[in-house]
C-alpha cells in the first residue's frame, strides 16, 4: 500500500532526481558514446526517480536500509541498462550499468537515511 506523499517522499524524489542525473551526465563525460543524446539520460533519470521512490515507500519502511539497497541494486543495473536501449546510438553495456549502479548506491543509503529519520509514518 502507499502511503500519502509527504514533504519527505517530494524531497527524497527531488534529491533522487539530481542524484541520478549528476551520476548518468558525469558517466556520459567520463564515456563519450554511452548515450546518443540527453533523451536516453532524461528518461533513464526519470524511471529511476519514479520505481526509486515507490521502492522508498513501499519496500525501504517495511524491511529497511540494508535490504532496500540489497533488492534496489540489481534492479538500478536492469533500469540504467534497458531503458537507454530504446534509442538508437546508445552504448551502455551491462557493465557499465552496473558501474553506475554501485555510484548510485551511496546516494541511495543516505536518501534511505534521511527517509527513514525524516517520515512521520
Amino acid at each position: 500500500m502507499l502511503l500519502p506523499t509527504n514533504g519527505v517522499a517530494v524531497m527524497n524524489a527531488s534529491f533522487k532526481f539530481a542524484g541520478y542525473s549528476a551520476v548518468l551526465l558525469f558517466a556520459d563525460t567520463l564515456a563519450p558514446n554511452l548515450y546518443s543524446s540527453l533523451w536516453p539520460v532524461f528518461f533513464t533519470v526519470l524511471v529511476l526517480t519514479a520505481v526509486g521512490t515507490i521502492g522508498d515507500l513501499t519496500i525501504l519502511r517495511k524491511f529497511g536500509n540494508l535490504p532496500s539497497l540489497l533488492l534496489g541494486f540489481p534492479g538500478m543495473t536492469f533500469i540504467v541498462w534497458i531503458v537507454p536501449m530504446f534509442w538508437a546510438g546508445t552504448h551502455v553495456s551491462f557493465g557499465s550499468a552496473i558501474l553506475v549502479a554501485l555510484v548510485i548506491l551511496p546516494i541511495e543509503y543516505v536518501l534511505h537515511r534521511y527517509v527513514l529519520t525524516s517520515s512521520p509514518y
